[in-house]
Parts: C-alpha cells; sequence; structure tokens
C-alpha cells in the first residue's frame, strides 16, 4: 500500500496536538487508517479500537454490513497487535472476532 506522505505528515500532527490516549473516531479514523501503514505494529491496537468503537455507534447500529465491514478491518488491525504488548490490548483480536461472531448470529436469527 502507498502512504502519502503529506497525509502522514497530517496525521502525525493532529496527533501532537491531541493531548487524549486515543483519538476518537471519526477524525482517529482517519489518522490511525493513514499511520497504520507506515508503523502498523505502534497504530494496530490505537486503529483496531477506533474501528470497533465506530462499529457500535448509532450511526451504524442499523446498518450489518457497515459494521461487519468496520469489524473486519478491526480484526485485519488487531493480528498486527505485537504478542509482547499489554495484555489488554493482544486481546483486542479475541474481542473483534466475538463481536464479528455475535453479529453473525444475530444476522442468522433474524433471518
Amino acid at each position: 500500500m502507498t502512504v502519502h506522505g503529506d497525509l502522514v505528515l497530517k496525521a502525525r500532527v493532529r496527533l501532537l496536538s491531541h493531548n487524549e490516549r486515543i483519538l476518537d473516531a471519526p477524525e482517529g479514523l482517519w489518522v490511525y487508517r493513514a499511520l497504520f501503514p507506515v508503523s502498523p505494529h505502534v497504530y494496530a491496537y490505537k486503529l483496531a479500537y477506533v474501528l470497533r468503537t465506530a462499529a457500535a455507534s448509532p450511526r451504524v447500529a442499523h446498518l450489518p454490513q457497515a459494521r461487519r465491514a468496520l469489524l473486519e478491518e478491526a480484526r485485519a488491525a488487531a493480528a498486527h497487535i505485537p504478542a509482547d504488548a499489554p495484555a489488554h490490548q493482544v486481546r483486542m483480536w479475541e474481542y473483534t472476532v466475538a463481536e464479528l461472531t455475535m453479529l453473525e448470529q444475530q444476522g442468522r436469527a433474524g433471518q
């Protein structure tokens, strides 16, 4: 994946001006999506976290396909979390897979 240098710089500047631990969605989505290809091990947890938050938002509550797409992207990002990361970060992949399974079961029950 080719990353646009100006976009990466803009995302890094945005993070420098943010004083919380994780930049929330929707702004966090573009920032972590821009930075993830450059440093996947550094931004994997934050991207997965923001994607899971976006999937749980009221904006996509009635859109199961959008929720699934966000959760699939979160699962892919979480796969890059290093094994030596804190336990809550390492478990992100498991949490995301469980949420995808639950979404799939709800879809089957609703049919």
